[in-house]
């Protein structure tokens, strides 16, 4: 290093703030590609961009800032002003997680209601399934030939006994065609999960219930199609086939942006940013329906050093939370995509190169999904959804009233935080401060060689005289600082306990103990009955907002496609979070009951081993096992009870026997012993 060079220091805090700085200031930069590049349909969705994402960072009417906010309360960091006004000041910078806590025991009690082994939704049977035409002329056929062999058979045919005897057979028909109906969307059901469970629906799921109640907003995207390897086994040999699956996912608050002026999410387009690498478009290449020029040219132009040109102020920081590589590097050389789903006018799409036969009218406005890396659209096509929606479900924890963006709990105990953060810094500074004595000492009366800073026992102390001879003061004196913690703690207690309050998580809902009332099991189970009340709201939220939607858009997807005749179109999807939330223990604890209440001879003739069996298989289910095991099905009960009356009937008429033999036996001696006796 040469003479005179100066290495300047920056603290982090200061550092961040810069980092931070040259972000936003890039962010609202122009951007880097040229606007007289672009196609139409680029400039486009580039526009769209730009406006939805000035909208999100303003600071009055965006939600940006929460975000940044809520990844900071949920990591226990403060953010640079503040860290910076604490460091002026001096003292401890401990954080009070409690925002952190709360978030964890919402998502643990959603996770117990949406991924326990009972199903938050289910496949419904039409109410009144219509009877087959072939049932019908059998019926009619039927009816006909009686009345006919009544006629011959010199019988007088009564019209009313005919129209009772049709709707007789009408009525089992109709019943016989809703037990297949509900047979029918029992195995639709099972397999609509599995598209689930190979969809990856369930680990997007839980990472959405981690999201709820952290941010203002959590998103759900899908059905999503995907060509992927799929590896078949046969005779010890595998076989890879590529093929198409739906799949389910996440999408992080910070990479979604939507048109600013709509009050409902099914409303707005939508632009996410994704990142992709060059391996992914490589496997585009060989996949239908893309740009295959384009992607060449993306990734002639932007080589390995990828691109990141769509900025937005919220990444250094954000990347410094989520400890992942600040973009402004993008050392992994990663490619930035905005896919765009919404209303594009018809001009733009044939300049995109669709054909006039797809496109009309060129003045009409169409709903389509395109993606665009750099300059370059590399894929644009309709929307496959028949009702024209894009595949993005958003709800919140706390809705508001018109808007999309709702309240998390970072944004409902943000005051409460703030001051039970700043409770426990004056806490941990008092306690350090009283920890010990204080010393007071007069350096004038040390000794030459005296060490006045260090301090420990039986330390001795040499002073000179004082040359005032002002003896009343001492060379070095101590003093006892006063202890405020208990005030301190009960501060920081009443404030979180009004945290438990405003968020509707109790403490003992984590399993920690509560006083008054919850010191009983009645009490406790009367306590959790009453928050989770609250918790019922979020998970309507959940129904209404993501199941409803989300699956009603994978049944048109398999209506679409399916060939095997899983649905028929008449089932209903019912979504039932709520009512798992609510009744998952008063229905187990009413099953219970009621199996205990029919255990009597006079029920069990009234509802016979077929009910028995019904309440036996439900009650298994609740409690977790397969009831179709253990319970023997409706035709190896009726084997069972055929097979019992014939050994009944076997041993009647083998006691019958019995007893005309034992009469038989019995007459010879008694007519003998009469003659003997005559």
């Amino acid at each position: 290093m040469a003479m005179g060079a100066v290495l300047r220091v920056v603290p982090p805090a200061q550092l961040n703030a810069a980092i931070k700085a040259q972000d936003e200031a890039r962010a609202t930069s122009e951007s880097s590609v040229d606007d007289a590049t672009l196609s139409s349909l680029a400039s486009f969705i580039r526009t769209q961009f730009d406006v939805f994402k000035q909208h999100r960072n303003d600071a009055a009417a965006g939600w940006s800032n929460r975000l940044l906010s809520a990844l900071r309360a949920f990591n226990g960091q403060y953010d640079a002003e503040k860290l910076a006004q604490i460091k002026q000041f001096g003292g401890s910078d401990v954080y009070a997680r409690l925002v952190a806590m709360k978030c964890r025991g919402a998502t643990s009690l959603l996770r117990d209601v949406y991924l326990s082994p009972d199903r938050p939704w289910g496949c419904e049977p039409p109410d009144d399934p219509d009877i087959p035409p072939e049932i019908i002329a059998t019926i009619s056929q039927l009816v006909g030939i009686e009345a006919q062999t009544n006629a011959q058979a010199g019988q007088t045919v009564d019209p009313a006994s005919m129209r009772d005897r049709v709707f007789g057979l009408m009525q089992s028909a109709r019943l016989a065609a809703k037990k297949r109906a509900s047979d029918q969307a029992k195995i639709a059901e099972d397999k609509i999960d599995e598209l689930l469970k190979e969809g990856n629906f369930y680990k997007a799921l839980a990472e959405f219930l981690v999201d709820l109640p952290l941010f203002p907003f959590a998103c759900i995207k899908g059905p999503v199609v995907r060509v992927v390897p799929v590896v078949t086994w046969k005779g010890g040999r595998a076989t890879v086939e590529q093929k198409p699956r739906l799949f389910w996912q996440r999408v992080s608050p910070f990479d979604l942006w939507w048109t600013p002026g709509v009050a409902d999410a099914e409303d707005a387009a939508f632009i996410e940013r994704t990142r992709l690498t060059r391996a992914d478009l490589n496997d585009l290449l060989d996949l239908p329906g893309y740009n295959h020029e384009a992607v060449r040219t993306v990734l002639d132009e932007y080589g390995r050093g990828g691109i990141n040109d769509d900025w937005d102020m919220t990444d250094a920081e954000r990347a410094v939370q989520e400890r992942r590589e600040n973009p402004t590097m993008n050392r992994s050389g990663l490619l930035t995509c905005l896919e765009y789903h919404g209303n594009v006018q018809g001009r733009m799409l044939l300049e995109a190169g669709m054909s006039a036969k797809q496109i009309p009218d060129p003045l009409r406005d169409y709903m389509v999904q395109a993606w665009l890396i750099g300059r370059h659209v590399i894929k644009v096509q309709f929307s496959p959804s028949p009702r024209k929606r894009h595949p993005y479900f958003i709800t919140s924890f706390e809705k508001v009233p018109g808007t999309v963006v709702g309240n998390g709990l970072p944004d409902i105990l943000s005051d409460i935080a703030e001051v039970a953060n700043a409770t426990l810094r004056s806490l941990v500074n008092n306690l350090s401060i009283s920890s010990g004595p204080q010393v007071v000492v007069n350096t004038d009366r040390l000794a030459v060689d005296e060490d006045g800073e260090s301090l420990y026992p039986w330390k001795r102390w040499r002073v000179t005289s004082d040359p005032m001879a002002n003896s009343a003061q001492k060379p070095v004196d101590f003093f006892q600082p006063n202890s405020n913690a208990a005030e301190l703690l009960a501060t920081y207690q009443k404030f979180s306990d009004m945290a438990d309050e405003l968020s509707a998580i109790p403490k003992y809902l984590s399993g920690n103990s509560s006083g008054g009332a919850g010191r009983t099991a009645s009490g406790l189970a009367m306590l959790m009955g009453n928050a989770s009340k609250i918790l019922q709201t979020v998970a309507a939220n959940i129904d209404r907002d993501i199941f409803d939607p989300l699956l009603s858009s994978l049944f048109d997807m398999i209506m679409l496609t399916d060939t095997s005749g899983m649905l028929t179109g008449e089932e209903s999807i019912s979504v039932k979070g709520v009512n798992v939330a609510i009744q998952r223990e008063t229905e187990r604890s009413r099953q219970m009951e009621f199996l205990q209440v029919t255990a009597n001879p006079i029920d069990a003739q009234i509802i016979g081993p077929k009910g028995r069996a019904a309440v036996l298989r439900s009650v298994a289910s609740s409690i977790g096992i397969d009831g179709e095991e253990i319970v023997p099905s409706e035709d190896e009960l009726k084997a069972q009870q055929q097979a019992q009356q014939q050994m009944a009937a076997a041993g009647a008429q083998a006691q019958g026997n019995q007893q005309s033999s034992n009469v038989t036996g019995d007459t010879g001696p008694r007519t003998s012993i009469a003659g003997g006796a005559g």
